[in-house]
């Protein structure tokens, strides 16, 4: 299973496409790190928020997560550069993923904190120096910022950084129902040159991420997933106040972590109830943190679409992804 874990709704941003930082969690709220004990063995684990740096003990969950997880990633916007630091080099098998929404003007505008991108950025190559091998930033895509996506790419190309994308949803979590994608055309011709550039990249991970790609435009024109959700299944949401859910997409809990172990909260008729809503649920939200275990669970899906599109590559063949539904909005 894969795990999301959100410590602090506390953020120092003002982010335009999400209102969490007007619904902070108190301290004394928060769930503690003991309160992980009780979770299983996990593939991947995500440390999120809010900002998760502003939790002081940010540590202490890092540690518990390391008995738990293969592979642990924290979610940052960047700015607390002295903090990340520390953590990065007590931990240096932790990921780091810093939040950058576009170039500089859009990206402090959308995020309404001052030098953001500077910081960010700054934090990023103090990580480099340091020799962390898991680095790098992503961006959520909105009609603001679709066209600095390539050149955000391309940086992170020069950079030797991950790079991930993801699109503007709408849900309890973001505390947001107005988020809309507006400039389709756009995204279509934005999102097209980033598949196609990561299909002929070298590296066979980034194939696998121009499939990701393909079913970011999908979702943003409208269509179904691609692949189905197994929220509550193979993925689980653990909010800062210890509720456990399927997802940060479905306002449903499986109950609290505080109260009981992860086992009995899991194995309950409540947790089967709330597959059943996943089963039926139309969201069709294409984020990496419900789409990258069935991705691996249904490998030859994405897997087929790759060696199409490669077939086309040798072939000569110019690639297109036009095999996805038109909407004028979202």
């Amino acid at each position: 299973m894969d795990a999301i874990v959100a410590i602090t709704y506390r953020c120092n941003a003002r982010c335009q496409m999400c209102n969490t930082w007007k619904y902070p969690t108190k301290p004394q709220e928060e769930i503690q790190p003991e309160h992980l004990e009780s979770l299983p063995r996990l593939r991947f684990a995500n440390i999120t928020g809010g900002e998760p740096f502003l939790r002081e003990d940010i540590e202490e969950f890092v540690k518990i997560l390391k008995k738990k997880a293969k592979r642990i990633v924290i979610s940052t916007n960047g700015y607390f550069t002295e903090r990340i630091i520390e953590v990065a080099k007590k931990f240096p098998d932790v990921g780091i993923r810093i939040s950058i929404e576009g170039l500089p003007e859009s990206n402090d505008d959308l995020r309404k904190l001052k030098g953001g991108f500077e910081k960010g950025l700054r934090t990023l190559l103090a990580l480099h120096r340091c020799g962390l091998k898991d680095i790098g930033f992503g961006i959520t895509l909105s009609d603001r910022n679709i066209l600095d996506l390539m050149e955000l790419y391309e940086m992170a190309k020069m950079m030797d950084l991950e790079f991930a994308t993801a699109a503007v949803h709408n849900s309890y979590y973001f505390h947001k129902l107005d988020n809309k994608i507006v400039r389709i055309e756009e995204f279509n011709r934005e999102l097209d040159k980033l598949i196609k550039d990561m299909l002929r990249s070298p590296r066979p991970k980034n194939w696998f991420r121009a499939y990701f790609n393909y079913g970011l435009k999908n979702y943003v024109n409208g269509g179904k997933r691609l692949l189905p959700c197994k929220a509550g299944t193979n993925l689980f949401f653990v909010d800062p106040l210890g509720e456990l859910r399927p997802c940060n997409g479905m306002e449903v809990s499986m109950g609290n972590l505080k109260e009981k172990e992860f086992g009995k909260l899991w194995e309950s008729e409540t947790a089967n109830e709330i597959r059943r809503k996943v089963a039926r649920c139309e969201k069709n939200c294409w984020m990496i943190g419900s789409v990258a275990p069935i991705m691996i669970e249904k490998i030859w899906i994405p897997l087929l679409w790759i060696m199409k599109q490669k077939a086309k590559l040798l072939l000569g063949k110019e690639l297109s992804f036009e095999d996805v539904p038109k909407k004028s909005y979202r």
